[in-house]
């Protein structure tokens, strides 16, 4: 029989901060860079989306870091704003852009 305890874990290192306004700023500049460069040439497009999905990843982190706090709004709404554009950039791929 073990006369030891459970020892509950210790995390010394510090939480990343959450960021909604740097997601929100990074969905708001997905928009053009979405509709924009994709009149341009399609891989331009895709660059946008990929600011879009920036801005996805980080609106997400900070509504979990945020956990109802200030700022969970920002993030929820930058999370729509850049699912949408990148969304677009799936629809238009597929059915094609209009003339």
């Amino acid at each position: 029989m073990s006369t030891h305890a459970a020892r509950p874990a210790v995390d010394v290192a510090p939480s990343a901060p959450a960021r909604p306004g740097l997601a929100l700023v990074l969905a708001l500049l997905s928009i053009p860079g979405v509709s924009i460069t994709l009149d341009l040439s399609a891989v331009a497009g895709f660059a946008g989306a990929g600011v879009g999905v920036a801005a996805i990843v980080l609106g997400l982190q900070a509504r979990s870091r945020l956990a109802g706090d200030k700022g969970t709004r920002m993030a929820t709404i930058a999370v729509a704003i850049a699912t949408l554009a990148v969304l677009s950039v799936v629809f238009f791929t597929i059915a094609g852009a209009p003339d």
